[in-house]
């Protein structure tokens, strides 16, 4: 038993650092992308366009890196993570949708910043495991 939680948290601590690892990446990338043009480049479409190569590609080693997490924890780690990420899914839709109309019948005045809705996303995501996590202590 106590070779197996060993073995466990070993593969849950490697994943979670290649998660750390492209989570970073991207999160670089991106404000690279946000900041580069402006800064750094002026505006070259041929840099911006390799920099949106670069950000997607770390994106989904970032989802590919989430994807084995999962498949590294148990039952029951698995199935906490599952609930919250449908969770934080039908929240975000929801806020998405409702967040995307409001300058449009004029209940705020400037545009919907997309950040918001991921801001919105991941502190649900948070809420729902560690919910999750409490339900089954």
């Amino acid at each position: 038993m106590q070779h197996e939680n060993a073995n466990l948290t070993q593969r849950l601590n490697k994943s979670s650092h290649t998660i750390f690892i492209w989570t970073a990446s991207w999160v670089l990338s991106l404000a690279l992308l946000a900041f580069g043009p402006k800064f750094l480049w002026d505006y070259s479409v041929v840099i911006s366009l390799i920099v949106i190569l670069v950000n997607l590609s770390c994106g989904y080693k970032m989802i590919m890196a989430n994807k084995a997490h999962l498949m590294a924890m148990d039952e029951l780690q698995r199935r906490v993570h599952m609930n919250a990420m449908a969770i934080s899914l039908g929240i975000s839709m929801i806020f998405g949708a409702v967040y995307g109309l409001l300058e449009g019948i004029r209940l705020i005045e400037s545009t919907p910043n997309p950040a918001n809705i991921l801001f919105v996303m991941g502190i649900s995501y948070l809420v729902s495991v560690f919910v999750g996590f409490r339900k089954y202590e």
